[in-house]
């Protein structure tokens, strides 16, 4: 009979100890499809925020074909399914969507908010210039990934509930070690760029945040570079995407070669870099850092199916002079940018109070003669 009591109590103990392990990884599941879900949402509207800024210049010049060339940088994100770009009285401008995708957005009355359904995540955000609203932008996410991952989580929770009744502590602690090598990994890529090994735009806008609050506190300036490849969907086209990625991570050795090991670089879109020159508060020595850049663009880059040639469109904004926050300071880097397409491309242009006038008053800069400054940009690739 005591053995009986025993062998039920054990199988009582048992059932209650793995009852209650099955409850706390339900609730686990749970919390982490909470954050997963939250995450998905941050992670869309960062995204939507930075296409958003890269977006105000073409709206406000009615510019549909860079906007939906910016758009269509959202294919470097697997899970976005389309995306939309709105004028300020709601009318569709630029559309993206994936092959085989339902297509969500249209004309008529743009998206508003977010909305979760069962197999996608719908976003849009105002795109604003100076507390105007000049457009909006949507994305649309698939859940594929999320729902991916919970079944990957709900698995590895049964097998930990298993493993655990036997091997107890052994488990936990290994479970404890991978889970500080993902969180590792996770933030290694969070601020890493996979093709050239720069930082990313999020690690750029960190980088930049906390030069703008060492100047707030300490004073001093420094410049932000916002580089454009010309002629890189050229080069894509001609030798394919792979020598594409073999080109964007030669220019990213190039930048860092030219550049002091205190400066920022980092790739911030599929085509686009960004500098961040610290400690430097004189426009003349971000220009001729520019020069540099531009001058070194020029020389062909080596593939297996020949030389490669490409450019550099680069817009220079002082920070905090010109911009004291980052959203403004990418912004006002990426209107001198455009302004340097505009001349011409291979060439540089310094932001101005010209250049932020004319986009508040809505009016084109396009077609414009060069301006005969020290800091108008004219010079090119090749200058000795």
């Amino acid at each position: 009979m005591t053995v009986t009591r025993l062998g039920n109590y054990w199988r009582l103990s048992l059932l209650s100890t793995g009852s209650a392990l099955l409850i706390a990884l339900l609730l686990l599941l749970g919390y982490h499809a909470h954050n997963l879900r939250e995450g998905l949402q941050n992670n869309l509207t960062m995204q939507a925020r930075l296409l958003g800024a890269n977006l105000t210049a073409a709206i406000v010049f009615e510019d549909s074909r860079t906007a939906a060339e910016i758009i269509g940088t959202a294919t470097a994100s697997p899970i976005i399914l389309e995306a939309a770009t709105y004028r300020a009285n709601g009318s569709l401008m630029a559309h993206f969507q994936r092959p085989d995708t339902e297509a969500r957005f249209g004309e008529g009355a743009a998206p508003d908010g977010h909305v979760f359904s069962f197999t996608d995540l719908q976003l849009a955000l105002p795109v604003e210039l100076e507390g105007r609203v000049v457009g909006s932008i949507a994305l649309r996410a698939s859940l594929n990934d999320l729902y991916g991952e919970l079944g990957r989580l709900f698995g590895s929770m049964l097998l930990i509930l298993t493993v655990s009744a036997l091997l107890g502590t052994y488990v936990s602690r290994k479970m404890r070690l991978r889970m500080i090598a993902a969180e590792n990994e996770i933030e290694r890529l969070a601020l890493f760029d996979r093709v050239t090994g720069l930082a990313n735009r999020h690690a750029l806008e960190l980088g930049l945040s906390q030069t703008l609050q060492r100047h707030a506190r300490s004073g001093g300036g420094s410049a932000l570079l916002y580089i454009d490849v010309d002629g890189f969907k050229a080069v894509n086209d001609q030798f394919g995407h792979p020598v594409g990625d073999a080109v964007l991570k030669a220019i990213g050795e190039r930048l860092g070669k030219a550049l002091r090991g205190a400066d920022i670089v980092a790739r911030i879109g599929g085509d686009e870099f960004a500098v961040i020159l610290t400690g430097t508060a004189n426009p003349a020595h971000a220009i001729c850092v520019a020069e540099k850049l531009v001058r070194i663009a020029a020389e062909p880059f080596a593939t297996d199916g020949g030389p490669a040639h490409i450019g550099f469109s680069v817009g220079i904004c002082m920070v905090p002079q010109d911009a004291a926050d980052v959203e403004r300071a990418l912004q006002n880097a990426d209107l001198a940018m455009y302004r340097a397409k505009q001349m011409g491309k291979n060439t540089y242009q310094m932001f101005s109070g010209d250049i932020e006038n004319r986009v508040e008053q809505g009016l084109d800069i396009e077609g414009e003669p060069r301006p005969d400054s020290r800091y108008d940009g004219s010079r090119v690739a090749n200058q000795p």
